[in-house]
């Protein structure tokens, strides 16, 4: 993936946080789409650019993975964010972001940037 800087890996307590944030807003853990969402969120903090095209993100993960498209990473990730627990993701949204609860941000791209944003920030 272009802007990458592979000289940088993501440390295991970013990891971890990625994996705590995920289970916080109400997403099933060990759902395959939610892995795909936190190895996103991990590409997404080495990338070096503001601006992200998420389908270069699908396509790497899919290669990542292997056995896989980046259309269905793209449905796995999707499926995850619409079966989460959503009184979860009320009860904890502005405690994590910092800001009030809106569905609006459990789209592929909008969580995947938010909470990216967030360990980047940290």
């Amino acid at each position: 993936m272009k802007g990458v800087n592979n000289s940088n890996v993501i440390n295991s307590k970013n990891i971890i946080t990625i994996f705590n944030i995920l289970r916080s807003i109400g997403l099933n853990t060990s759902h395959r789409g939610t892995k795909y969402i936190n190895k996103a969120i991990q590409l997404m903090t080495l990338n070096d650019n503001d601006i992200v095209i998420v389908e270069n993100i699908y396509n790497t993960i899919a290669t990542i993975y292997g056995n896989t498209t980046s259309k269905q990473v793209k449905n796995d990730i999707s499926y995850a964010i619409k079966s989460r627990v959503e009184q979860k993701s009320k009860d904890n949204f502005e405690k994590i972001f910092g800001f009030e609860y809106d569905k609006y941000y459990f789209t592929n791209k909008m969580i995947i940037e938010e909470i990216s944003r967030l360990i980047k920030n940290n």
